[in-house]
């Protein structure tokens, strides 16, 4: 049997948790409520925490061409200049 369920006057920690859950997995509130609710009854495998993203917020991240350049940049640190070592 199916059924649905309506979560009124969520407070606003668990709404942003829920929510930054949801956008981290890039699925819908919906979703993401049943599959913690599942994890939490025991229905299904927990799922595996990304923790790649937790500290973007306080230190930001680099777009690929930023990243590019940086990893460009840092090659020259990896090289032997010859010459001071004649």
């Amino acid at each position: 049997m199916a059924g649905s369920l309506t979560l009124h006057t969520m407070d606003s920690e668990l709404e942003e948790r829920l929510s930054s859950y949801a956008r981290r997995r890039k699925k819908s509130l919906n979703q993401s409520a049943k599959e913690l609710l599942a994890s939490a009854l025991g229905i299904s495998a927990p799922q595996r925490t990304d923790h790649s993203e937790d500290l973007e917020r306080f230190i930001g991240s680099w777009d690929d061409e930023t990243s590019e350049k940086v990893r460009a940049n840092l090659e020259n640190f990896s090289r032997i200049d010859e010459e001071l070592w004649k």
